[in-house]
């Protein structure tokens, strides 16, 4: 190994061995980057002591690699995650910028290589799990120490390096048997102490969007409020002419305010705010451009659910959150009789809508499963509304939905097939 200078600090040459993550000393069978040349990992910048930013930060990018198999890694990560977090950012942010920027950032890059090696590790048998844990530890070891101070909470790289752990985070349910959400915790950190850097166009705005569709996809499945602030440069409620892609993320928002109020302390006192969303989603749906109806949609009835094509991740993912807030304003529709004899009705009648709108939802999940969210957002679905089906064909479907989803994705949802058994 390449020793650190004698005149460098601790951190310095902690960071010099980046490319050996602290773990059992047992090697695992899928092998980590040789200890040279471990030199690229060695800070030269001047007033480390004067400023956090050069602590987490290398002078020149690593490239290329040094390890095969870290560069597999690496390209697992940009070939196939990175859609899952970019389905609605027309920069594909998480494909182009932060991998070119964990080139100088060793915490984003840890968790790349974390991800990454979680994921294959579920999918195939040639990743010790014992990896990914590596990776992880080692990113923490830096990244906790950095969010003690408020500055750091502006920091984007690290925003995007937590946004990367959260996925880690979720996909750990399965073994964890709980979501911790630690890094879901974060994130409402970064969100509340990052306004004056949420700017449209940047990384952080980029940031914020996943973020808040994995906190849309946490309130829904335990029942409560969204966490993230929603009050921030970033967030459009108009209806004004705009791109796609904001559009879409008019729906996800709309989404978050329905969960915000259907979970809410007023949910079951506040009929004009229901009517009020309720228009907005009757406005957003006459009012979304031409763009977003199908490329293709066959509802013949030969399937349980119908097969709906989008031209565009954002099209599907915007559609998708759009009917989850119909679907929670069916559920939650105070206009449904408490008692009396209209009550029996009203039910079938909501009954009858909420799986109109989930075989849509599904549909469009089956129907476009080159963008994984769509499959995410489905299964989301199944969850909160699969107790509103009864026929066996209907749930042997939904739970083919749940298999795919996990088998190709290591999402776990055996709680949720449970749940349809």
């Amino acid at each position: 190994m390449v020793e650190s200078p004698s005149a460098a600090s601790d951190n310095q040459r902690r960071w010099s061995q980046v490319t050996q993550p602290a773990g059992p000393s047992k090697e695992p069978s899928y092998p980590v980057a040789p200890a040279s040349p471990t030199d690229r990992f060695i800070f030269h910048e001047d007033g480390l002591q004067h400023e956090r930013r050069s602590q987490i930060y290398l002078s020149e990018p690593i490239w290329p690699l040094a390890d095969r198999d870290e560069a597999l890694l690496f390209r697992h990560f940009v070939q196939k995650l990175a859609i899952w977090l970019d389905p609605c950012d027309p920069r594909k942010s998480f494909e182009t910028i932060v991998p070119q920027r964990a080139g100088t950032c060793p915490i984003l890059l840890n968790a790349i290589f974390a991800l990454a090696a979680r994921h294959l590790s579920h999918i195939s048998d040639i990743i010790d799990p014992l990896l990914s844990n590596r990776y992880h530890e080692e990113c923490l070891k830096h990244l906790i120490p950095m969010l003690d101070h408020a500055e750091m909470v502006s920091d984007e790289n690290l925003f995007a390096a937590t946004i990367i752990l959260r996925v880690l985070e979720e996909m750990e349910v399965k073994n964890m048997g709980t979501d911790n959400h630690a890094y879901l915790l974060s994130i409402v950190a970064f969100v509340r102490g990052g306004n004056r850097f949420l700017t449209p166009g940047s990384l952080s705005a980029a940031c914020f969007w996943v973020g808040l569709r994995q906190e849309i996809y946490s309130a829904m499945m335990n029942q409560r409020t969204v966490w993230i602030s929603l009050d921030n440069g970033l967030v459009d409620r108009s209806l004004e002419p705009a791109e796609d892609h904001t559009w879409a993320n008019r729906a996800v928002i709309h989404c978050a305010d329905v969960l915000n109020f259907c979970f809410g302390d007023d949910a079951h006192h506040a009929a004009s705010r229901w009517q009020e969303l309720n228009e907005y989603s009757t406005r957003w749906t006459k009012a979304v451009p031409p763009s977003f109806r199908p490329l293709y949609h066959d509802n013949s009835g030969t399937q349980a659910f119908p097969e709906i094509w989008h031209q565009s991740s954002c099209h599907a993912i915007g559609i998708q959150h759009h009917l989850l807030a119909e679907l929670f304003l069916a559920r939650f529709n105070p206009k449904i009789p408490r008692i009396g004899a209209n009550r029996k009705v009203a039910e079938e009648e909501m009954t009858e809508r909420i799986q109109n709108l989930s075989r849509r939802i599904l549909g469009i999940g089956l129907g476009n499963q080159w963008t994984p969210p769509a499959l995410f957002t489905a299964c989301m679905a199944i969850a909160g509304f699969g107790d509103h089906f009864h026929s066996r064909d209907d749930k042997q479907a939904m739970l083919e939905i749940l298999k795919i989803t996990e088998r190709d994705h290591a999402r776990p949802t055996e709680t949720i097939q449970h749940m349809c058994k």
